[in-house]
């Protein structure tokens, strides 16, 4: 028997019907946490490593304008590409929010986007409004322009780019304290010139 199965037996909550719908409803969400789950992507999905250069990207932004890395240079940019159907990637937005954007966001060498892969502006303005706890630049790129250079699967992925374009801490899929990692990329990224 499962180890929820034993945990229901163990309460008293044995009734055959709420332990199905309880099952069903874990197992469902284990199959949507895992659509995007790093084991999605292989190494042959990802076309970039740490020290290459990072492909130009120029993406809509929710807040106007064009967001374009060629004109950060000089500056430490954070990329998250995220979808709203994700859930790895809902999980992850709240610790982006505090771990980074909160913590960088007044630094003027520091810049962020999340970028929702093969999502229209609609649906981005339409997230924006129904999540105001989610204050970091949000933009769409709704045919893969920018990400098709970087991968061909698997999101949340997260890129660290220094001030010279170049990248320097890459990831793929949610893990619980991954945003250390990405901290840490960004704090070492930040102190070189």
């Amino acid at each position: 028997m499962s180890d929820l199965g034993s945990f229901f037996n163990r309460r008293k909550l044995a009734r055959p019907s709420l332990r199905r719908a309880l099952l069903s409803s874990s197992s469902a969400l284990l199959i949507i946490l895992s659509a995007c789950a790093p084991a999605a992507a292989t190494d042959q999905d990802t076309h970039t490593s740490v020290g290459d250069r990072m492909p130009p990207i120029s993406v809509g932004q929710a807040s106007g304008g064009t967001f374009s890395l060629a004109d950060q240079t000089g500056k430490v940019v954070v990329i998250n590409f995220w979808a709203t159907w994700c859930g790895p990637c809902q999980v992850e937005m709240p610790e982006l929010e505090q771990q980074v954007w909160q913590k960088y966001k007044s630094n003027p060498d520091f810049v962020f986007i999340a970028i929702a892969r093969e999502q229209d502006k609609d649906t981005v303005l339409k997230f924006r409004a129904s999540h105001p706890k989610f204050t970091f630049p949000l933009a769409w790129d709704p045919h893969r322009a920018a990400y098709a250079p970087l991968a061909n699967a698997g999101i949340p992925r997260t890129y660290v780019v220094d001030r010279h374009g170049v990248i320097a801490y890459q990831s793929v899929g949610y893990a619980p304290n991954g945003i250390s990692a990405v901290d840490r990329a960004i704090m070492k990224a930040l102190a070189e010139k």
